[in-house]
């Protein structure tokens, strides 16, 4: 494991002297590859900048049209279950991705703002070497579970390509996940051509934007771990004292609780309508999903519908564990904090120390909307009322047989 650390710091290398966080601008590099402008988080020659711009400039418009020839297809087909379902999964992924890519943009000033606090906290306040531990550890956890998620989906949908190319008779607007309809007019090698990349660059896409939020996520993780070890000051040292000043280290304390609750807010104001749209169209995607693989003959379009599941499946349990592992460790403050040797300190340490206490009874729980906590409970409640959704499909195909 110390090993697989040491590599993955190679890798967008993080700082805590310096606040650089190599998780969040890996994911940034990745976002620009696949087409998403996401400068001035971290720096860029003037030539990269073109690029990017350009990429964007050419992908964006693309991507665009494609979804709305998947929703002409859909209307088209409303009737047949087999073929709407196929369409409705590809289609609810894509609208998805457009209202995650707005919502970015709409927000991207206070994106911005919100990984400059974090650079800021983890400039100022990762101190000792226990936190800078913690610091490489949650950085290792984050480039780990971002890249597993994003190499999971550049190889299910440049699979996709794949078999898009070499047998485009068989899946190229006829079955999943290509159910789209084409223009006339477009030579059959460029339809094929642009379902394949369309579909690789949505994918890719939707993976980098979901990363930076459970990235954010687990980076309010890790400052409750920070803040957890910062009791440890106040235990006392070989000569029988306190190394710090007790009432300025708890103000300081009571200071960064406060700015992590106000961090949580802005992220939860940013996020919670992308994520509720993301939990709710996920019900019916794995439903559809896995109608779609009992239904499965085998073909290369059944091979996909089982990445596709796993993906979904993937996508969602980041954003519950990660939401799950905030909620849990903000529950441990109010324990670390009494555990402090506060009995050996005034009245005024005791007033501090109750008001972070007070503060730090009330959890950090992000939601999909204000509706659904990301907790695991949450995911095992989706596979569930998926399941359900799968048993009243499978009537309706068996009643229009």
């Amino acid at each position: 494991m110390r090993r697989l650390r040491e590599l993955t710091q190679r890798i967008w290398e993080s700082h805590e002297d310096s606040g650089t966080i190599g998780s969040i601008e890996l994911d940034v590099w990745l976002a620009q590859l696949t087409g998403l402008p996401l400068l001035d988080i971290k720096t860029e020659s003037k030539f990269q900048r073109i690029r990017i711009l350009v990429t964007s400039y050419v992908v964006l418009p693309c991507l665009f049209c494609y979804v709305w020839l998947e929703i002409y297809d859909l209307v088209l087909n409303w009737n047949d279950v087999d073929v709407m379902t196929q369409n409705v999964v590809e289609t609810l992924t894509h609208l998805g991705y457009w209202f995650k890519v707005f919502n970015t943009f709409y927000h991207y000033g206070e994106i911005k703002q919100i990984i400059l606090k974090f650079r800021f906290l983890t400039r100022t306040c990762v101190l000792s070497s226990q936190q800078k531990k913690t610091f490489h550890q949650v950085e290792a956890e984050s480039k780990l579970a971002c890249l597993t998620y994003f190499c999971l989906t550049v190889f299910s949908s440049t699979m996709a390509l794949v078999m898009v190319l070499s047998a485009p008779d068989e899946m190229a607007g006829k079955r999943f996940p290509f159910r789209v309809y084409m223009p006339s007019w477009m030579p059959p090698v460029v339809q094929h051509v642009y379902m394949g990349l369309c579909l690789w660059f949505v994918c890719c896409g939707v993976t980098t934007i979901d990363n930076l939020n459970v990235l954010l996520m687990n980076h309010i993780c890790l400052h409750l771990k920070i803040l957890n070890l910062a009791f440890e000051a106040l235990e006392l040292g070989p000569e029988k004292r306190v190394e710090v000043d007790p009432h300025h280290w708890m103000e300081s304390i009571v200071k960064y609780h406060c700015s992590l609750i106000e961090l949580r807010q802005r992220m939860e104001r940013v996020y919670m309508l992308p994520v509720m749209f993301q939990f709710a169209s996920s019900l019916l995607v794995v439903a559809m999903t896995v109608f779609q693989m009992l239904l499965g003959d085998g073909s290369n379009s059944s091979v996909l519908m089982y990445f596709l599941l796993v993906g979904l499946l993937c996508q969602i349990f980041l954003y519950c564990w990660f939401g799950n592992e905030v909620f849990e460790q903000s529950k441990t403050l109010s324990i670390s904090g009494f555990g402090c040797n506060w009995l050996q300190f005034d009245v005024r340490f005791r007033r501090c120390l109750l008001i972070f206490m007070v503060n730090a009874s009330r959890p950090f729980l992000f939601t999909a909307g204000g509706f659904m906590g990301l907790t695991l409970t949450s995911f095992a409640n989706i596979l569930g009322k998926s399941y359900s959704i799968v048993a009243v499909l499978r009537q309706m195909y068996g009643r229009a047989q």
